[in-house]
């Protein structure tokens, strides 16, 4: 059986992007999505370090901005294709702070899509039960 090697995701890259964002809003957080290291606000993902580059979700005509001047590439991760709202940034672990204001507006644009907390639904009141929400 042939395995197919796995794509190794630079976390070094992520702790140092992660570490500019991570004081900007209490529902910053980090995680994972499809094995990548990712930023979180709540639960939309604002970005993630795709082998050695970052993947940034932006406003769509940001993004395009971006890409039309050469600052950034069409993500495509794991061959997919190109998605209009994200972005990748290929960049050394010393030059993240360059790149301070699209990590910023990426945390922003996420905080934008979150859901808003009244539509949230309560967990229940008793003390059994799942505490998971639906």
């Amino acid at each position: 059986m042939e395995t197919i090697p796995r794509l190794l995701h630079d976390r070094g890259l992520f702790d140092v992007a992660f570490a500019h964002v991570r004081d900007l809003d209490p529902s910053v957080h980090e995680g994972a999505m499809f094995g990548c290291p990712a930023a979180f606000v709540g639960t939309h993902m604002a970005f993630c370090v795709y082998g050695s580059g970052l993947g940034i979700k932006l406003p769509a005509e940001r993004a395009a901005a971006l890409v039309a001047m050469g600052r950034a590439f069409a993500f495509q991760p794991y061959g997919r294709a190109p998605m209009r709202e994200w972005v990748e940034i290929r960049i050394t672990r010393d030059r993240i702070a360059e790149i301070v204001g699209v990590l910023i507006a990426s945390i922003e644009y996420a905080r934008q899509n979150m859901m808003p907390v009244a539509a949230a639904r309560p967990l229940p009141a008793s003390g059994g039960g799942s505490r998971n929400r639906l």
